[in-house]
């Protein structure tokens, strides 16, 4: 009896480990199929966002399409008699849903008559053509998504890329330029067709594949992110640069680099107008002088006046800059304040005397001669608002500024730190660009622009000043230029600690966000000179993930909110979670769409990161449990986000590489009231449950719904 029960108990023990392996093997293989699609957040935007429509050209009569390397020297828009022409590069493949989209947007933009659209690379193998691109082994990587108009890019380079269309009607007297090199002709077209002062507008769609051959992904995307070669760069086009800018009435000439080969428009006066430059400084001597010195030594524009600012110094400072004025002269006002940067601007722009005035950190260091020139004539253009430099970091070529980029995190520089050696993603540390904003670390605009929109918000004393700014122009119709053939130091050091590690800065810097987009509540999350695709708040730019909550019709995580049953004793819990949680609270300033009639609400948003040390994390699923007062638990599933950050900081840690979470309840889903925020982590392959106190309360509001 014995013998049988043991032989028994062994038969069980082998079943139990059977199906034990089998479940973590299936556990297994989803883990590593979330993982193969959160690492390609392209492929996963593409099936949550494109809508499928197989119409071709022939379903519109009023489209034709003409390849680009058919535009040479005897190209005429006469010899078509379609409404709207396409132009598209014979190297790649137009999108199924193109032409619906080109013909909608004239039909209902009757004030636009030249379109543009994004752009991605269609990878093919070494061994396929063009004919039978649909091959499996065909993979659509590296989007290009194209800014909103942009005057000083397209100065810069045919931004416009490999697809574009017209309204032919309007261009037909439009001189050709008649040159055997078709990219030249397209150039000279988009720049004489651009500058009617008519709209010119941006489908925020991908509507064209370029081709690309290669069987490695990676070597075809470093290439891509590296390359400057596009039509208008270089100074095979400056003859054409040199006719539009007479054409326009501009002074100036066009100067190449020799070191990249590219040429930047430096606009010219004929009599150069005083430039104020305004300097913050308290208790910084020895760094303040030395901007000054490099100010008067790499300035060949002469006519400048440079104003500090002092907001209480100590005396000894005092009579060191006093000292100063005779080597380099300047006016010095002392001012004691509390800190605060934008009144310490305005307070000094107030003191100029000149045309314009340039807003200067007192760390900054001038090391080339033509910088002020080409920020004052960049400047001096109508349309343009806010101008600003490229900063590296000194005696490197490590970038530390190439404009501001509004990302989902908020406010931030790209490429910060990165190399400027080589190119990023279609120049955008090389090229002139229209950006939404600029530095005041450097910063140059038309004095009497400034003074009409009062200067910096002085309720922002420390950060985001200079993005108000630059947001308020954006709202008045003109463009922040990026000036990135202007290069200077900044003297901010490489080991400055994190703001967000210190709890008083970022609790500062979270406060003046929030006061930042409650005065620009259109500006949230959106940056409309790189698109949403590409607005991650990482250094690099790379696609970022579009969360359910910013997914029309995905599903509503309502639907996924259950009530649970009660935590189960505390001294009966395995509190072996670790938790870091980055957001909790309500988002005030996005309103998501819900798939209940397009309905938009706010909505709830808890992000971080959680794992299981020590074990294999593809074994667990989370859960946020949501515990109000009494006692009563609803039960959120955790939408996993892949983090290559957390497996870099925990390499012994066994599938951390989707430890991430983000979860979000729409507004009216639960009662109002304050919850505390637990996490469940259950083993899938046994009975195991684990649980961890998030220490971070949610406090529901009070609905209308």
């Amino acid at each position: 009896m014995g013998d049988s029960q043991g032989k028994e108990s062994g038969m069980f023990d082998k079943i139990k480990s059977f199906l034990q392996e089998k479940l973590y093997q299936r556990c297994k293989a989803e883990y590593e199929e979330a993982l193969r699609y959160q690492t390609d957040p392209y492929l996963l935007w593409i099936q949550e966002n494109e809508a499928a429509d197989r119409r071709n050209e022939t379903s519109y009569p009023l489209l034709g399409v003409v390849y680009m390397e058919n535009c040479k020297r005897d190209f005429s828009l006469r010899d078509y008699n379609k409404e709207f022409l396409l132009f598209v590069s014979g190297n790649g493949r137009i999108a199924d849903n193109a032409f619906g989209e080109i013909v909608d947007y004239f039909n209902t933009h009757k004030d636009v008559n030249v379109v543009y659209a994004d752009e991605d690379v269609w990878q093919l193998c070494d061994t396929d053509s063009s004919e039978n691109a649909d091959n499996e082994s065909a993979h659509r990587i590296f989007p290009w998504t194209k800014p909103m108009w942009s005057p000083d890019t397209l100065f810069s380079f045919l931004y416009f890329g490999n697809l574009f269309a017209i309204r032919r009607s309007a261009f037909t007297d439009l001189k050709w330029l008649g040159d055997d090199d078709y990219r030249k002709n397209l150039y000279d077209f988009v720049l004489k067709a651009t500058e009617t002062g008519e709209a010119v507008g941006h489908i925020e769609q991908v509507l064209f594949h370029a081709y690309r051959k290669g069987t490695s992904r990676e070597e075809i995307e470093q290439e891509l992110m590296h390359s400057t070669d596009f039509i208008g760069v270089g100074g095979s086009y400056d003859r054409i640069r040199a006719a539009a800018m007479e054409r326009r009435g501009l002074k100036g000439e066009q100067i190449v680099d020799e070191k990249t080969g590219i040429s930047y428009p430096v606009y010219g006066f004929d009599e150069e107008p005083l430039v104020s430059i305004i300097i913050p400084s308290k208790d910084n001597e020895d760094v303040l002088k030395q901007c000054i010195r490099s100010v008067y030594a790499h300035t060949a524009y002469k006519n400048f006046e440079i104003i500090v600012v002092d907001n209480g110094s100590t005396k000894q400072v005092r009579t060191g800059l006093e000292i100063f004025k005779q080597e380099c002269p300047f006016t010095y006002l002392y001012i004691p304040m509390e800190f605060n940067f934008s009144r310490m601007c305005n307070v000094g722009v107030r003191e100029a005397k000149g045309t314009y005035i340039l807003l200067l950190n007192d760390d900054m260091e001038a090391v080339e001669d033509s910088w002020l020139l080409r920020m004052a004539g960049q400047a001096s253009q109508e349309h343009v608002g806010a101008v600003g430099a490229k900063l590296l970091y000194p005696d490197s070529t490590l970038i530390q500024h190439v404009g501001i980029t509004n990302t989902l995190s908020g406010p931030g520089h790209k490429l910060k730190k990165l190399d400027d050696n080589v190119s990023y993603y279609y120049g955008r540390n090389r090229f002139i660009y229209d950006m939404i904003g600029v530095t005041a670390a450097c910063l140059m605009m038309r004095r009497e622009l400034y003074l009409s929109l009062g200067g910096l918000f002085e309720g922002l004393a420390v950060a985001y000043n200079d993005v108000d700014l630059c947001f308020r122009l954006c709202e008045k119709g003109l463009y922040n230029v990026q000036r990135n053939d202007v290069v200077l130091y900044h003297h901010e050091s490489l080991s400055r600690g994190d703001d967000m590690q210190d709890e008083t800065k970022l609790k500062r810097l979270m406060e003046e966000k929030k006061v930042l987009y409650e005065r620009h509540v259109g500006f949230y999350r959106q940056d409309p000179f790189i698109g949403t695709l590409m607005n991650n708040g990482e250094a690099e730019y790379g696609c970022r993930w579009l969360e359910g909550y910013e997914i029309v019709n995905l599903f509503d995580c309502d639907d996924m909110l259950q009530e649970g049953k009660k935590l189960p004793d505390v001294h009966t819990m395995n509190n072996a979670i670790m938790i870091v949680v980055e957001d909790c609270g309500k988002e005030q300033f996005v309103k998501a769409i819900t798939k209940n009639g397009g309905r938009r609400k706010s909505y709830y948003l808890m992000k971080g990161w959680a794992y299981v040390p020590g074990v294999d994390n593809a074994r667990y699923q989370f859960k946020i449990l949501l515990v109000n007062g009494e006692g009563k638990v609803w039960e959120l599933p955790v939408q996993k986000r892949y983090r290559k950050d957390v497996a870099a900081i925990l390499p012994d840690e066994v599938n951390v590489e989707l430890t991430g979470f983000c979860s979000w309840i729409f507004e009216g889903a639960l009662p109002a009231g304050a919850y505390e925020l637990w996490m469940t982590a259950k083993d899938c392959c046994s009975r195991q449950r684990l649980y961890r106190n998030m220490e971070k309360t949610l406090v529901i509001e009070d609905s209308d719904m």
